[in-house]
């Protein structure tokens, strides 16, 4: 009951710091739940209003919560989908606890099955018939042993370089307009000593232009869109390939000996360099720099207790 009581004020003190621009993704209550039950369960559920919010509480705290509706699902949403950026995020808490003990950050799956993998891999059993909340915190403090994140708001600046593993071949001659393009941060991003962006998240462009290689020695050309990268509270950093990446990928390119790599221009260009008439190809493994394309405000954790 006391954990209960903790963890709905702490992320109740972030949910509502927040200003109203801060919601303009979800703005409404059907709109919240929606997103709360796709984070929790991966869909959204059937039954009343009321019953769906209390069906959340019991699974995430072990009972309903009393109190204005608003707050109850305020409360809710910002915990499981990490809106709120706090150190009582779920998505601030596992990301923390999977970075640490496998150097990855895996996104876009549903809390339950997210938790119960890392239950597995980490403790070799799932922690089934405890609301969700307390196997969070357990394994939280099996890792600090404080069982409280030092996690703080930073302002990632734009023009901030990301190096990134491609996990997608690149190839003028097969990519197809619409294409993924899933890659893996190889290094951390720290802002004021904090990691921001950790080494093992991944994120996912698309490829927006495709021009195969032609006679009279035109070289293959693909463009990509570099979409986003999630940051350690789950935030979704733009990406993109201008100035600053493209200088650092082309000193890349020339001191790996790897004719033919470069990314250029906003919106990522991978076209051939001293190559002509040839498809281009950027294969699986191939590192280089993408860019935060905006400034954005993200939670950042530091590797020490909190204070």
């Amino acid at each position: 009951m006391r954990f209960r009581k903790r963890v709905a004020c702490l992320v109740a003190v972030f949910v509502l710091s927040l200003t109203p621009a801060a919601w303009a993704q979800e703005t409404t209550l059907p709109s919240m739940l929606a997103a709360a039950e796709q984070a929790v369960y991966g869909q959204e559920q059937a039954g009343s209003f009321l019953d769906r919010v209390a069906r959340l509480e019991r699974d995430l705290y072990g009972e309903v919560e009393s109190g204005p509706l608003l707050v109850r699902l305020q409360n809710v949403y910002g915990y499981v989908t990490g809106f709120a950026s706090g150190p009582s995020s779920v998505a601030v808490q596992l990301n923390a606890v999977e970075y640490v003990v496998f150097q990855r950050m895996t996104s876009g799956v549903p809390l339950t099955r997210r938790l119960d993998e890392l239950e597995r891999n980490i403790l070799g059993a799932t922690q089934q018939g405890m609301p969700l909340a307390e196997r969070v915190q357990s394994l939280v403090e099996l890792v600090w042993p404080s069982g409280e994140l030092n996690v703080q708001p930073v302002m990632l600046p734009s023009q901030t370089l990301v190096r990134i593993h491609l996990l997608t071949e690149i190839n003028s001659a097969h990519s197809q307009v619409g294409q993924p393009i899933r890659y893996r941060v190889v290094e951390d991003v720290i802002v004021d000593g904090r990691i921001v962006i950790p080494a093992g998240a991944e994120g996912e462009g698309t490829v927006t232009s495709v021009q195969s290689a032609g006679r009279f020695g035109q070289a293959g050309r693909v463009e990509v869109d570099w979409g986003t990268v999630p940051a350690i509270d789950g935030t979704a950093v733009k990406m993109s390939v201008s100035e600053r990446a493209a200088k650092q990928n082309q000193e890349l390119a020339v001191a790996a000996s790897v004719a033919g790599v470069v990314l250029l221009g906003p919106i990522g260009v991978v076209g051939g360099y001293f190559v002509q008439g040839k498809e281009h190809v950027v294969p699986v493994g191939t590192q280089f720099y993408v860019e935060v394309a905006r400034e954005a405000k993200v939670a950042g954790l530091a590797l020490t207790p909190a204070r």
